[in-house]
């Protein structure tokens, strides 16, 4: 005759059997998901590295200058074109770059005080 005990311990046993095979295959498909990522953010890493010697080819001075005097026809600014700092920072002041003296606007001479 079985003992339920023995029955009990059978069902549990069978139960542990299916739950570590069951755990064991989800690990395996961790895994497998892991190594995958670790394989794209290496190529990632890649990828960047590539993109910043890229980057620092493109952004080379000299090749820079190059491409502006070809495509931009841009030349040197000159003195002239830059005027003094007074003009710069005073440029309504009397005698500072204006060519007439500053007056007060009619409504501050024509205000009561």
């Amino acid at each position: 005759m079985i003992r339920p005990s023995m029955v009990l311990i059978v069902l549990l046993a069978a139960s542990l059997g299916v739950t570590l095979f069951v755990v064991k295959y989800q690990v395996q498909d961790l895994e497998n998901q892991l190594v995958g990522i670790n394989r794209e953010v290496s190529d990632d890493r890649q990828a960047i590295h590539v993109l910043k010697a890229e980057w620092s080819h493109l952004n080379e001075p000299v090749r820079l200058r190059r491409l502006a005097e070809r495509h931009l026809g841009l030349e040197a600014v000159k003195a002239r074109q830059v005027g003094t700092a007074d003009e710069w920072f005073m440029p309504d002041l009397p005698g500072v770059g204006a060519k007439a003296p500053l007056a007060a606007p009619a409504a501050i001479k024509d205000r009561p005080r």
